[in-house]
């Protein structure tokens, strides 16, 4: 019964939300918040940070549409997902994202995948919990522009079907604590574990390529790629931020030094342009700084000081390894779309 009166409240909600596709349709469908399994048992690498609540499909859920609603921003102009799109592996195919009065961010935005095992956020490699940042881009002045967050919990107060749901769901009224849950619950549910090199972990990768097979070996070895990009994520998890050499004077210091977080390469063939400052269009020119285009920073990790070698057609073995990391049922999957669409 509860779920049923969610999903009314939700279909109700959703006739009144402004969503990033302006009068788009609501499929009523895309919300039976029973149907959806937020955080699967199946998942070979499942975090537990978000186990302990048993309603935390319902958080997801309601966490869903709060990060696809406009009404989240200071002019209703803005959703979380203009920024961080499924289709792009929850990153922006823009160099700079839009903000609130159509202000340009300074930094790429970054994928969203797999967030919630990263013990650093932010491209500066904030440390803390996920939960401690997730609303920072809602009160950022150029992002979303809500200024505080008690602004949005008076703002969301005055629709009656949010304050409906967020009863129904947390059994109390709209409160920052309860929307940094629900998105935070979202956004933690992004995981993504069913790439093509995912699949061929437990058979040998006898479903790779013999083209990708050497992509791999040139990866881990070689290449160096896989001495920043670890375990399951790709990324530099235990580590809050490095300098790869793209500038001898940063203009941008990241946290310091030009050093900035090493991001995940999950999904990494969607989520272009690449770096902080997004100066890379494709994968063959984020290769060729590594080889060609590193500047002798004093500061440069130590894994770039000694030069790396490959040759054109080394460069494009590791290109077609790294679109092995597609997860394409990841950014198909429903239960993270827009569910104003």
């Amino acid at each position: 019964m509860k779920n049923i009166q969610i999903l009314i409240l939700i279909t109700i909600l959703a006739t009144s939300c402004q969503s990033i596709e302006n009068n788009s349709e609501f499929e009523p469908a895309a919300l039976i918040i029973s149907d959806f399994d937020y955080f699967e048992s199946e998942i070979p690498y499942n975090q537990t940070s978000y186990q302990g609540n048993q309603n935390h499909d319902q958080i997801a859920a309601l966490g869903r549409i709060l990060f696809y609603d406009n009404k989240l921003s200071q002019n209703n102009s803005i959703a979380c997902a203009n920024c961080h799109n499924q289709e792009n592996g929850f990153a922006d195919n823009k160099r700079f994202s839009k903000g609130v009065k159509n202000y340009e961010t300074s930094r790429n935005s970054m994928s969203l995948v797999n967030n919630a095992y990263q013990v650093s956020h932010f491209w500066e490699g904030h440390s803390g919990k996920l939960e401690d940042h997730i609303l920072n881009p809602i009160s950022n002045h150029i992002e979303m522009g809500m200024r505080d967050i008690q602004s949005l919990v008076n703002k969301l107060a005055e629709i009656e079907e949010y304050n409906n749901l967020f009863q129904e769901v947390f059994n109390e009224p709209i409160s920052e604590s309860n929307i940094e849950e629900s998105i935070t619950t979202f956004v933690a549910s992004l995981i993504s574990y069913n790439s093509k090199f995912d699949k061929g972990k437990d058979i040998d990768f006898t479903n790779f390529t013999a083209n990708e097979l050497a992509g791999k070996e040139l990866f881990f070895g070689k290449a160096k790629c896989g001495q920043c990009h670890k375990g399951d994520h790709y990324s530099a998890s235990w580590r809050r931020a490095t300098n790869i050499g793209l500038e001898l004077d940063y203009e941008d210091e990241g946290a310091g030094n030009g050093k900035f977080k090493v991001p995940t390469l999950r999904n990494i063939s969607l989520t272009s342009p690449y770096m902080h400052d997004g100066r890379f269009e494709s994968l063959e020119e984020v290769i060729d700084h590594y080889t060609i285009g590193i500047k002798d920073h004093p500061e440069i990790d130590w894994v770039l000081r000694e030069k790396i070698e490959l040759s054109d057609i080394e460069k494009d073995l590791i290109i077609e390894f790294l679109h092995t990391l597609t997860d394409y049922e990841f950014i198909s999957d429903k239960k993270f779309s827009n569910p104003f669409k």
